[in-house]
């Protein structure tokens, strides 16, 4: 996205000095750049270099930031959060699906505590607010086994930066310090990816904020889409679909869009 005309009004990031303490230390502080093509390119060669678990680049604007399915993320220079973090989770594969729903928790309280917004997780990688999209997350994995976690947080975008079905901070009402909101959605990621790490099942926390689960839904797979109601997850963070005919279907990624009754 071309640079944006209004990003001089808008304040650069401040001190993200909090993340010196507990629960982000005693992942290394992140590192601010004013702007990059993508976060995500630039931690995937610091993974490369040998880069330690929670290196984190944070962009005051991507030129050509990275979304699923090959898209591309709009990033207006200081108008939102956009940030990739480095983790090398050391648990069994079949655990491996829940890591982008783990990191969303953790990116849908840091939001709650910062602005008290009515967050929900649209299932896989997005948190909404009210059915619109206000983050998005993508999650990468590398040859050597790590995994490279790309978050946009739409912030300070007015109603004519937001594509269709997207939201931001400003739109909603709020204004937070962009600071202070990233070292609390930091802090909230670090904190659910240890206790993750360390063996809690996260599905209850994940059900209570979902926005997926018990809705009639269409999942986009690719080659086909399926109907039906979303009704669960699986061992591996897999949506569970219940089909009209009975049957059941695991869904392990796929775009997925609430299906509306007609009136």
């Amino acid at each position: 996205m071309s640079r944006d005309p209004g990003a001089s009004e808008r304040a650069p990031l401040g001190s993200l000095d909090a993340l010196a303490s507990p629960p982000w230390n005693p992942w290394p502080m992140p590192e601010v750049v004013s702007t990059t093509p993508s976060t995500m390119v630039d931690v995937e060669r610091r993974a490369r270099e040998g880069a330690p678990e929670g290196t984190v680049v944070v962009a005051e604007e991507q030129t050509d930031g990275r979304g699923r399915r090959g898209r591309t993320w709009e990033s207006a220079a200081r108008a939102g959060l956009w940030w990739s973090l480095l983790l090398r989770p050391r648990v069994s594969a079949d655990r491996l699906g829940w890591l982008p729903l783990v990191v969303g928790l953790g990116v849908a309280r840091g939001v709650d505590q910062a602005t008290g917004l009515a967050v929900e997780l649209k299932w896989p990688n997005d948190v909404v607010v009210g059915g619109r999209k206000l983050a998005g997350i993508l999650a990468e994995r590398l040859a050597d086994g790590a995994i490279v976690v790309g978050v946009g947080i739409n912030v300070d975008h007015r109603p004519d930066e937001m594509p269709a079905g997207g939201t931001s901070m400003r739109i909603l009402g709020v204004e937070p310090d962009r600071a202070v909101l990233l070292g609390h959605v930091l802090a909230h990621v670090a904190e659910a990816y240890r206790e993750w790490i360390d063996g809690v099942d996260p599905r209850e926390d994940y059900l209570a904020l979902s926005a997926t689960i018990g809705q009639d839904i269409r999942a986009d797979l690719g080659d086909r889409s399926v109907e039906g109601r979303a009704v669960g997850l699986g061992a591996s963070g897999e949506l569970i679909v219940s089909r009209a005919d009975g049957t059941r279907l695991s869904v392990t990624a796929a775009d997925v869009a609430t299906v509306r009754p007609t009136t």
